[in-house]
């Protein structure tokens, strides 16, 4: 492997990774170096946060050893905040962070990082488990850096993430001084901040000084050369295989010596042949299929005075005035999270046959949507009558044997069919989604962050059969890749309003220069009760203007709409408690009460 010319910071030699069930990677050697900036990449289930927690020292190697410099200060951005951190505060968890003999002296550093991650003072008493999922990664940077690293690891910091916080956290590792290993999904993330690239593949580790797409590229070069290779000595073997095989049948025939020694010498050439074989490329077990039909129409759907509310909740997000899906059309919807774009996708799909008037279809016009929460697949079913109920909801009758022989194509293996979907991992069932929709023919797809659970590889593959898609789609999703390379119009869901843009860049400067106030949650952020008047945003006291009282109003109204529109298990049911509590007195001070 080529190694970069910085001082070395932690070294591998002979690595090995048993599982259970396989080899994970075997006989890895390299080196990463200071001033190395790597992105880890590989499909799905390779390795690539086994071999992460191997250089961390969290894990150890069934063979082979790890030697990290003296020089090496090594810290680890997790994807998760841990289970023991969710009841501290925020100022709290960075603390833990620090060696318990330093924590008393050294606990000043915790009021400097906290701004350098975006934080405001009064943020650092709120409880981790009421963060964001953009503020819970900006944590987990935080308690990196108290220990003033110059190596990084981390794993998968942007899953997950919206693109504001993507952006943001592209921005800091530019501007991050040391050095880092990084998996990462995002290829538009990996291209902006990378100087090398780790390409795991075959149980080997395949080193590239060149950023993700262009290393992609390299290797792709490369493993062609490989199966070519591979072909070309399967040819061979075969062909000395079959002339050891004539030869030996005429010694017998003839009953000549000379004869049957040349073939046994020609088998035990064909023995060292395939011992010396070119590795075979091992096919990546992801194939989908996504066909689609255009219908000739003026539009597939009208949007007018649409009030956009989120799931199971009776709360305004923002009106859609008047804007139309056409044939042809590829609409990017973005923005933050917490905004409503999912939100705006279920209402098209739980309004489409309704006669109200807010959403208009097409009378022939097939839609099939995508949730990113997969539950439109019953976990109880097996694969082929997760694929058939998908087909039954669209009032499209799909049949068993279509549908085994799909599933198989789509990376399957035969003896999987008749497990439960609920066994699947993530991106098995995204995979069983999407390909179940595929078979629908529809005229618009509506899909909902449906690269959430896919790796580089899936997404690559996702983003090939959208451009090719017959059909037109709306897509909500933070990848960028997958946005550029696929849609030709672009809405943003911005400051309560849905705006469209005329390109993508437009709206990554939009969604830029939007800076949202941190979110004040509690009268704990703001001190005591009789302090809490001279903070902007703070709770109302007795002595609070009618003017005061009503921006807070509108503020705590502002609160508790975003928290209800998070996912279930993501709201905070007890500072909604004191909202509302807040909420009441507020009323009453106003004579708002009926």
């Amino acid at each position: 492997m080529a190694k970069s010319s910085g001082n070395p910071l932690i070294t591998g030699s002979g690595l090995w990774q048993r599982s259970p069930e396989r080899v994970l990677f075997e006989n890895l050697s390299f080196g990463l170096n200071s001033g190395d900036r790597i992105g880890l990449i590989g499909h799905n289930g390779c390795g690539k946060s086994t071999f992460l927690n191997i250089l961390a020292g969290r894990d150890e190697p069934s063979e082979g050893s790890v030697s990290v410099s003296r020089a090496a200060v090594v810290s680890c951005v997790e994807q998760h905040v841990p289970r023991e951190l969710l009841e501290l505060t925020l100022a709290e968890a960075v603390r833990d962070a620090l060696p318990a003999d330093k924590r008393d002296w050294m606990d000043w550093k915790v009021d400097v990082i906290l701004p350098e991650m975006g934080f405001e003072p009064h943020q650092s008493g709120v409880l981790c488990k009421d963060l964001s999922g953009g503020q819970m990664t900006r944590l987990m940077l935080a308690r990196a850096l108290m220990i003033e690293p110059n190596l990084l690891l981390l794993d998968e910091p942007s899953n997950h993430l919206d693109l504001p916080t993507i952006l943001w956290l592209e921005s800091f590792l530019k501007s991050w001084n040391g050095s880092f290993l990084m998996i990462s999904h995002d290829v538009t993330l990996l291209d902006a901040v990378t100087n090398r690239s780790w390409i795991m593949q075959d149980r080997k580790l395949h080193a590239f000084d060149l950023p993700c797409t262009k290393a992609l590229e390299e290797h792709e070069i490369l493993t062609q050369a490989r199966i070519a290779r591979r072909e070309a000595e399967e040819k061979e073997i075969k062909r000395v295989e079959a002339s050891a095989k004539r030869i030996a049948e005429w010694g017998r025939t003839f009953d000549n010596e000379d004869l049957s020694r040349k073939a046994k010498s020609m088998e035990k050439m064909v023995d060292r042949m395939k011992d010396d074989q070119t590795d075979a490329v091992e096919a990546y077990p992801w194939n989908l299929s996504i066909a689609g039909e255009p219908i000739q129409a003026d539009r597939l759907v009208q949007l007018k005075e649409l009030e956009v509310t989120p799931p199971a909740a009776d709360v305004f997000l923002y009106k859609v005035d008047d804007i139309a899906v056409r044939p042809g059309d590829r609409i990017a919807v973005m923005g933050a999270n917490g905004t409503g774009k999912s939100s705006l996708l279920r209402c098209c799909w739980e309004k489409r046959k309704s006669e109200d008037g807010d959403i208009r279809v097409h009378p022939r016009c097939q839609i099939a949507f995508y949730d990113q929460t997969l539950q439109q697949l019953p976990g109880e079913a097996n694969l082929v009558e997760g694929m058939v109920s998908v087909g039954e909801a669209l009032n499209v009758d799909l049949r068993v044997a279509d549908c085994e022989k799909t599933i198989i194509s789509a990376g399957f293996k035969y003896n999987q069919l008749q497990q439960k979907i609920s066994q699947l991992s993530g991106g098995e069932r995204a995979r069983l989604l999407l390909v179940s929709l595929s078979q629908v023919q529809a005229n618009l797809m509506m899909l909902d962050e449906p690269t959430n659970h896919l790796d580089l590889y899936g997404r690559n593959e996702l983003s090939n059969q959208l451009q090719s898609f017959n059909g037109s789609f709306l897509l909500v999703s933070h990848d960028r890749h997958l946005v550029e390379a696929t849609c030709n119009r672009f809405w943003l869901v911005l400051n309560g309003r849905l705006q469209e843009v005329n390109d993508v860049d437009a709206a990554y400067e939009l969604i830029a220069k939007d800076q949202v106030k941190p979110v004040k949650t509690t009268i704990d952020d703001y001190g005591s009760m009789e302090d809490a008047g001279d903070e902007e945003g703070a709770s109302v006291t007795e002595n609070s203007s009618e003017e005061d009282m009503l921006e807070r109003l509108i503020e705590l109204e502002e609160l508790m709409a975003a928290d209800l529109a998070r996912r279930p298990n993501r709201q905070s049911p007890h500072l909604q408690a004191k909202w509302k509590d807040e909420i009441a007195l507020i009323h009453e001070q106003l004579e708002l009460t009926g």
